[in-house]
């Protein structure tokens, strides 16, 4: 589930759902991020899921897990909590 996610998240209209789900500001953040790194929104908000899921430590995942765990849609959850500490770090 959230693997598929992730790999939509290349898909435009993927991606603009998902930023839509975000605080506004946030979604900003992001655009900024990407465009600072001369790439898309997409493979930035992507590569930056991978990312997180290749470097994160415990304490990370086990937050992430604690929210997903709560939520009624994990995947999106996952993703929305990744791109927050991504651009708030």
């Amino acid at each position: 589930m959230l693997g598929d996610l992730i790999t939509a998240l290349e898909r435009p209209e993927v991606v603009v759902g998902v930023l839509s789900t975000l605080h506004p500001d946030l979604a900003k953040k992001i655009a900024e991020r990407a465009a600072q790194a001369s790439m898309s929104v997409g493979d930035f908000s992507a590569g930056a899921v991978r990312a997180f899921l290749d470097e994160a430590d415990d304490d990370l995942w086990f937050q992430l897990l604690t929210l997903v765990r709560k939520s009624d849609d994990p995947g999106l959850v996952a993703v929305q909590t990744i791109l927050r500490w991504v651009v708030t770090a």
